[in-house]
């Protein structure tokens, strides 16, 4: 044996069992697991080596490093592997391109494997001479499918192998590195390989061990090692199936949670949502999942906001957003989310929804309601059931005068006149029953104590649970309602009034005829004395004065409503002549100032109304012997605006109290209790600012006393 021979093949730093590597055996099926490559290419270079430093032949069907490795190990040991190649006893393939050879469909096809490999084998057996040469074979082809996940062709193309092996002579080596076989389910497959080759060579971690003692420490070491990684593996079943059934609750909880969830990719892809974001908005998975984002939102602004926050990785709190159901349904949900961030990338966006459409509809209603309040012509208060003011709205400031802030939180009895205020203990206890008041008609006071006639509708509060917490209340102011129907009322009576006077005047007419028909007759008679004539002259002028006076009350009732133009001189002589005996009884001097022609456009009958209230007022607040001065004249500074008349009517009488100035024009106010209504001065005012006029007056009760009555009434 060559230096070299020996040197390759005695190498005591080989970690692989000499006995193995000697001399290649005419038949055999080995396999080596190994964990760095250099141990495997040591222990090939032994096994390669010696067969071709033997003059047999060898057969490498190896992954391209392995190859140049190896090639490079036995060079460098003196083996001279182009003289092998050149006597025919020296093959190499790369093991990848040849499974190509013969794999059909995943599966090493037996009949082109068997041709490919069992023609190699042969060649590299025959010599010139017809002598047979041992063959030594090792190939990585096995292990490309293990690697590839193809484990049952691997094991199936160990089994052509020995199928080969009986119809040709060969050494055939395998290798593994152990790496492949991590997992503890590959244990059944490592035994299955094992059994398919007839030496098993370990790795370099046994191999290496100098003797028996040595390998029976490592035997006990690895059955520790094993029976450790059994207890690991079954600690780790047993965590790995907690954290299973963890990740299927957890799962479950967040498929079935009842706030909607749904996962967003970085470019707004939803990638997953649960079946209560699903049943919210009507989809089906595949209609919702894998979608944009945006085709969901029914704002466009919206949905490019949300996307600007995704894009900075940002997170969402309190979003308000509308969404839009498949049935086209608008859905007003708030949205949260957090990312899920992976080396600075953003992974997905995790977003929660809450339906908030119910309230959002109910914050809009209320909205809604709050504008029509506020807007009301009507006073809209509520209270509490203790009577305390809890809301208060712009019509019941206008109305009352107070400001919200002025009333909420005082009791409502500061409305309420004394003499109402057991009103509010009927109310409350009727709103405790559960009772509705409508249109209840009383009287409140407003800020400055004046009373105000109202209507009052009160209804119930309820809070959510049907429990009565308060009651609302719609005031509408109807003073100028009343007024109005007190206005018709008097009207009515008025005109009873002047039915029954002219009635009465008709009747009194025809009688009043025939007297004077026969006073006449009696003043003819020529028996009739000179004193009996002149009684009958003044019986006669007292007749024609009542006949004139009856005259007088059918003009006011018979009177058209046409204006005409009227001589202010005669329609005040046809009035004074009606209190004509009043003054003379009271000894009242008349004196009368009237404007020459002067005339004024207007009805008749109202003028002879306002005038005769005027005189009719000056005669009763004068004292005996007392003075009325009456004065008519063209006025150019009408306060309506124009031309037109002024009539002045004054007199030294009682005067009017501070106290009765501001009631001096309201119905039925009166000082005259025994023989007044009231009405008199309220209806002139009426008539007056029906006609575009107007009445001014000045009055004193200290002496001197007395009262001046102007009155404006335009041309037209």
């Amino acid at each position: 044996m060559s230096t070299v021979s020996a040197r390759l093949l005695l190498d005591s730093s080989s970690p692989t069992p000499a006995s193995l590597w000697n001399t290649p055996r005419s038949k055999g099926h080995s396999v080596q697991f190994y964990e760095e490559d250099s141990y495997l290419l040591e222990g090939l270079g032994r096994f390669i080596g010696a067969a071709i430093l033997a003059g047999d032949a060898a057969l490498i069907i190896t992954t391209e490093s392995h190859r140049d490795g190896l090639l490079t190990l036995l060079g460098s040991r003196g083996l001279d592997l182009k003289l092998a190649m050149s006597e025919g006893r020296f093959l190499t393939f790369d093991a990848a391109e040849m499974l190509t050879k013969f794999m059909v469909d995943g599966t090493p096809d037996a009949a082109l494997f068997a041709e490919v490999t069992g023609n190699l084998i042969a060649r590299l057996a025959s010599t010139e001479s017809g002598e047979t040469r041992r063959v030594a074979v090792f190939g990585e082809m096995v292990a490309l499918l293990w690697a590839d996940g193809q484990l049952e062709a691997a094991v199936q193309l160990e089994r052509l192998w020995n199928q080969l092996g009986r119809t040709h002579s060969f050494q055939l080596h395998c290798a593994y590195p152990l790496n492949q076989f991590s997992k503890e389910e590959d244990r059944k497959k490592i035994l299955e390989i094992c059994a398919e080759h007839s030496h098993v060579v370990p790795t370099e971690q046994y191999t290496a061990l100098a003797d028996d003692q040595e390998r029976f420490q490592a035997v006990l070491f690895l059955q520790q090692k094993a029976q450790a990684l059994e207890t690991e593996i079954h600690e780790r079943k047993r965590v790995q199936q907690a954290l299973q059934d963890r990740e299927t609750e957890l799962r479950d909880f967040l498929e079935n949670a009842v706030v909607g969830m749904h996962w967003v990719a970085a470019d707004g892809t939803i990638l997953w949502a649960n079946k209560a974001e699903l049943t919210l908005l009507g989809y089906k998975r595949d209609e919702y999942v894998g979608r944009h984002i945006s085709e969901f939102h029914a704002d466009v602004p919206v949905i490019d906001d949300i996307l600007e926050h995704m894009s900075r990785n940002e997170e969402l709190h309190g979003y308000e957003v509308r969404l839009r159901c498949k049935d086209g349904a608008i859905r007003y949900v708030r949205i949260d989310s957090n990312v899920l961030v992976r080396d600075d990338q953003l992974v997905h966006t995790r977003f929660f929804t809450t339906d908030i459409t119910e309230k959002k509809q109910s914050e809009l209603a209320l909205y809604r309601m709050a504008a029509i309040v506020e807007s009301s012509d009507d006073a809209i208060i509520s209270k509490d059931l203790n009577g305390v003011v809890t809301d208060w709205n712009k019509s019941a400031e206008r109305i009352f005068g107070y400001e919200a802030a002025e009333i909420v939180g005082r009791p409502i009895t500061v409305l309420i006149p004394p003499e109402f205020l057991n009103d509010e203990n009927v109310i409350l206890a009727k709103i405790r029953a559960g009772e509705r008041i409508d249109h209840f008609q009383t009287v409140r006071l407003n800020k400055n104590g004046d009373r105000i006639d109202v209507s009052l509708t009160i209804s119930p509060l309820r809070d959510q649970r049907g429990s009565i917490v308060g009651a609302a209340k719609i005031v509408r102011d109807i003073t100028a309602q009343k007024k109005l129907e007190t206005k018709l009322h008097i009207t009515e009576r008025l005109a009873s009034v002047g039915r029954l006077a002219a009635s009465i005047a008709h009747e009194i007419n025809n009688p009043l005829e025939a007297v004077i028909n026969f006073i006449y007759i009696a003043k003819q008679h020529p028996e009739a004395s000179e004193e009996i004539k002149r009684y009958l002259n003044s019986a006669d002028q007292e007749l024609r004065r009542v006949a004139h006076i009856t005259q007088q009350t059918l003009g006011f009732y018979r009177d058209n409503s046409e204006p005409m133009s009227l001589v202010i001189a005669d329609v005040l002589q046809d009035v004074l002549t009606v209190y004509e005996h009043k003054c003379q009884y009271k000894t009242l001097n008349v004196e009368q100032r009237i404007e020459p022609s002067l005339t004024l456009n207007t009805v008749q009958g109202e003028l002879k109304q306002i005038l005769s209230n005027l005189i009719a007022n000056a005669i009763d607040a004068s004292k005996e012997n007392g003075k009325i001065i009456i004065c008519a004249r063209t006025s150019h500074h009408i306060p309506s605006g124009g031309s037109g008349v002024r009539i002045t009517i004054a007199d030294n009488g009682v005067g009017i109290s501070d106290g009765n100035k501001q009631k001096l024009f309201a119905p039925f106010f009166t000082t005259k209790t025994a023989v007044g209504t009231g009405l008199g001065l309220w209806i002139t005012k009426d008539l007056l600012e029906k006609r575009g006029g107007r009445i001014r007056f000045r009055s004193t009760d200290s002496d001197p006393s007395g009262t001046v009555m102007t009155i404006y009434l335009p041309s037209v």
